[in-house]
């Protein structure tokens, strides 16, 4: 049986996530859709670009300012 006190941090971090995520694609969609695609769907940076229509460099780029932006705004709530 899972620990209420457990599910709920995990509840509340993932919300803080999606919440930091909503902020992102309304300020920066581009890096929005970077995280998305390498940290939820795990993409290889290769696909990535081919994806978004980038230089693979952009899209490192991009991942690491994405980071970056959730981050701060997680540390912030």
């Amino acid at each position: 049986m899972a620990d209420p006190r457990t599910t709920s941090v995990i509840a509340g971090s993932r919300l803080d996530l999606l919440e930091a995520l909503d902020r992102l694609e309304a300020h920066r969609p581009e890096l929005a859709a970077a995280l998305v695609l390498r940290d939820l769907c795990q993409l290889a940076y290769r696909e990535m670009a081919a994806q978004l229509g980038v230089p693979v460099g952009t899209v490192k780029s991009r991942v690491h300012h994405a980071r970056k932006h959730v981050r701060a705004s997680l540390q912030a709530d």
